[in-house]
């Protein structure tokens, strides 16, 4: 069975819901039906979107399924009822019918979803770190988020992991049969491509008020904890020690992040005023040739459910430096330099090698490439679909 015609949470795309369009969720949703409609079309596709709110980006032909919306005067619960009734009651007559329903993301699907229902799970972070993701939560709201969490992947009759380390924390964290859980891997989004023109990549530059020619290391994403701004701000100033050429360059909306004065506390005790560049939002079209100009892109971060950055970067032909941890190991392979989590003078060392070693980025910008084209959303596309596929099966069979 293709597991086709299916109805596809497409909440995601929409701008204003949980922020997803503009974070990983929302590429990954638009790259994955893309993706999809170029291996089976448009026919018997629906997406559930928000009533409320704007309509996805997509292919006109898709048909709309549309979910209801909360009032904004609704003073408590609208987390709960949301799981339980606007991602559910729409999607009866589909349940109903036999068809598949994929929840993009776990954390969207409803409290007691139907079979057959397919859900992905990102990662599993909370979990995993719960010392930082319940700091300012009641502990009450947490255990309910984490039990709300719990039935849905309970109920789902198949689940999407995107890595191995995220399937390993589903079995691990929830005790569910390794068998009910397929891994899928991302991929960089399709336009992501080195820029080889030099008056192209010096117009980017220009734009955000970097000269061309200067060496400097790239950084994408946030500065949460668990991203470890501290530890990679400190190799910043071992590597400045031996070579003053070192920035950092950093792109993304961190100034309203909790993190942020400690963050620019860290900067001013390390005497790094200068030497690190912020430059906020930088829109997709500009990111390839950052990438492209960089010495090398550094990742430090000390858990990832997949790690889509360091892809991304690979995409574009930058060496990539990155902390061994989590899913990045099983993302990067042989194909960039890897350093122990919360070891911040090696992750200088390696930054001070391919600073000072032409060659040696030359040769991973060449195997990060090579390393970016294993992963593609045809495939994972393909991958979906056959999910799709068990699930009816089992479904089918009563198999639970």
């Amino acid at each position: 069975m293709s597991g086709w015609p299916a109805v596809i949470d497409g909440r995601a795309m929409q701008a204003g819901f949980k922020a997803h369009k503009e974070r990983g969720i929302g590429r990954y949703a638009q790259n994955l039906l893309a993706a999809m409609l170029a291996e089976v079309g448009p026919q018997g596709l629906e997406l559930l979107v928000q009533g409320n709110l704007p309509d996805p980006d997509f292919d006109s032909r898709v048909k709309r399924l549309p979910a209801g919306y909360l009032p904004r005067w609704l003073p408590y619960g609208k987390r709960l009822i949301s799981h339980y009734w606007l991602a559910r009651r729409p999607l009866l007559p589909a349940w109903r019918a036999g068809r598949v329903v994929h929840f993009i993301a776990h954390l969207d699907a409803p409290l007691w979803p139907l079979r057959p229902t397919v859900i992905t799970v990102h990662d599993l972070i909370a979990q995993r770190l719960p010392q930082i993701y319940s700091q300012g939560v009641s502990q009450a709201r947490f255990r309910l988020e984490r039990w709300v969490e719990t039935r849905c992947l309970g109920r789902a009759q198949r689940l999407i992991a995107v890595s191995e380390c995220t399937k390993r924390d589903l079995v691990e964290l929830y005790g569910l049969d390794p068998e009910r859980v397929s891994v899928v891997h991302e991929a960089a989004d399709p336009h992501l491509a080195p820029v080889a023109d030099p008056a192209a990549r010096a117009a980017v530059l220009a734009r955000h008020g970097l000269e061309p020619g200067a060496p400097f290391f790239f950084y994408l994403g946030g500065i949460d904890q668990r991203k470890d701004m501290p530890g990679l701000l400190e190799a910043l100033a071992i590597c400045r020690a031996t070579d003053e050429r070192a920035l950092l360059v950093m792109a993304g909306s961190i100034e309203g992040d909790k993190q942020y004065p400690a963050f620019l506390g860290h900067i001013k005790r390390l005497g790094l005023e200068h030497a690190v560049r912020r430059l906020g939002f930088v829109a997709d079209d500009d990111l390839p040739a950052l990438f492209s100009a960089c010495v090398a892109f550094v990742f430090p971060s000390l858990y990832e459910g997949f790690g889509l950055p360091p892809l991304e970067a690979m995409a574009c032909g930058a060496p990539v430096i990155a902390v061994a941890a989590a899913a990045v190991p099983e993302v990067v392979g042989q194909a960039g330099l890897l350093t122990p989590p919360g070891r911040p003078a090696e992750l200088a060392q390696a930054m001070g090698e391919v600073l000072a070693r032409p060659e040696l980025a030359d040769q991973l910008r060449q195997a990060g490439a090579a390393r970016a084209r294993l992963f593609s959303w045809r495939r994972a596309a393909r991958e979906t679909l056959a999910v799709y596929g068990q699930a009816l099966e089992e479904w089918a069979d009563g198999r639970t």
